[in-house]
């Protein structure tokens, strides 16, 4: 990360990183997409309130890195994709792991958004929560968040609440649910293949979609390498289909733990595994 990109990343919790997915990655990813549609369900989790509320319910999509191949492969290969190294080892040091399994979100004009959520720094998690000390950042989950499709400021989709990751005070309700001070929600505008990497404890939400287009979000999230947020997968062992991955993809789903953990280096592929780290 350059000097100007911590900056901004320490100031607002979130930040925009234009063209990691060249054109022929995010047409893949689509054309996977497109050719599994029949996996698309209804988020069952998914509960809007105020004016986040849309009348068509967003779609989601889980379990493509067991897609059969090969539609898997792109899904697998941003595991640990060469650009996204650098942030990584930033927010979380040296030995960082996949916490959820990837999803992603999707619905046409009129899809629900989702209210503003996230810890903020009144109290500290230990699962989601933003320090800096001596020159260093560290984060607890992170998420990156991989626009397939524009996205034009108005258009819904991922909002924030710039800086809220070191907020002292609760949220309002009427902000959470965007019935008041709709300015201090940021709409990230987007072109297809930038990334908005952003922490788990800045508060973040959706806003209902207004555009034409589909919206297509696809989302990995990180943690540091001794922490589990989501439980489930990769939190004790790995399934089998892991054997088919290469060594630093296998790496991302170790469990959590810290002695002899195999490290990525900045090329993506070399593993090393030191005595302690």
């Amino acid at each position: 990360m350059n000097d100007t990109e911590k900056f901004l990343f320490d100031l607002q919790g979130f930040l925009k990183v234009p063209n990691v997915l060249s054109s022929t990655e995010v047409q893949a990813l689509n054309d996977a997409f497109d050719a599994n549609w029949d996996e698309r369900y209804e988020d069952p989790n998914h509960a809007p309130h105020g004016s986040t509320h849309g009348p068509v319910r967003r779609g989601i999509f889980t379990g493509m890195l067991e897609w059969d191949t090969p539609h898997c492969q792109p899904f697998r290969d941003l595991l640990v994709h060469k650009k996204l190294i650098p942030y990584l080892n930033t927010f979380f040091g040296r030995g960082w792991k996949m916490d959820h399994s990837p999803f992603m979100l999707t619905g046409g004009k009129g899809t629900e958004g989702l209210v503003m959520h996230g810890s903020t720094s009144r109290v500290f998690d230990g699962s989601q929560y933003y320090q800096y000390a001596n020159g260093v950042m560290r984060c607890g989950m992170i998420v990156c968040q991989f626009q397939l499709t524009d996205v034009n400021e108005g258009d819904g989709g991922f909002a924030c609440i710039p800086g809220s990751h070191k907020a002292n005070f609760p949220c309002p309700e009427a902000i959470r649910t965007w019935d008041e001070h709709q300015e201090v929600v940021y709409n990230v505008p987007c072109k297809a293949g930038d990334m908005v990497i952003f922490n788990e404890a800045t508060l973040h939400g959706t806003l209902p979609w207004t555009a034409e287009h589909e919206r297509r979000s696809l989302l990995y999230r990180y943690s540091p390498k001794y922490l589990h947020f989501a439980g489930g997968t990769y939190q004790t062992s790995q399934p089998e289909w892991v054997s088919e991955l290469s060594e630093a993809q296998q790496a991302v789903l170790e469990p959590p733990y810290i002695y002899n953990r195999p490290l990525i280096e900045d090329d993506g592929v070399t593993v090393v595994k030191p005595r302690r780290e």
